[in-house]
């Protein structure tokens, strides 16, 4: 019996964290080829950092797999303030620096990004997707998300 309440125990424990662990759709979004190949995510990750004027500080890291080996990659943002949770504006802006795949294919890079007043305050929200663009003709996208500056 002791057993049967021990291994009831630790598979409920296993449950738990696993329903924590998961990934959350707003803060890890994945990236789908619209032409080319690959495939991967993205961790958006918001911080408290305020600095000078800057309210909105945000960490990304993009991570991509099955790509075209030793390819540059320019990772950019395109941001919409009509928070529909559609992203219809037409302008990308790239991050910079540019990264380039390995042998195997996988490429990552991390990048950070600080704004502020007058669209960045506090309470504000905004749209945002991402489009990854390699070298050879490779488009990674991410679904739209609404982001609330916090």
């Amino acid at each position: 019996m002791r057993r049967l309440v021990v291994a009831g125990s630790a598979a409920l424990l296993a449950v738990t964290v696993v329903g924590f662990a998961q990934a959350d759709r707003i803060t890890h979004v994945g990236l789908t080829a619209i032409s080319g190949q690959g495939s991967g995510t993205l961790a958006f990750s918001p911080t408290a950092k305020n600095e000078g004027t800057n309210q909105f500080d945000v960490q990304i890291t993009v991570n991509i797999h099955g790509a075209t080996p030793n390819t540059v990659f320019t990772a950019s943002r395109n941001v919409d303030f009509i928070a529909d949770g559609i992203c219809t504006s037409p302008t990308f802006a790239p991050f910079s620096p540019a990264f380039t795949t390995s042998a195997g294919g996988a490429g990552a890079a991390h990048y950070e990004v600080l704004r502020g007043p007058p669209l960045f305050v506090e309470g504000a929200k905004f749209d945002v997707s991402f489009r990854v663009v390699g070298t050879d003709g490779t488009v990674l996208t991410s679904e739209c998300f609404t982001v609330t500056v916090k």
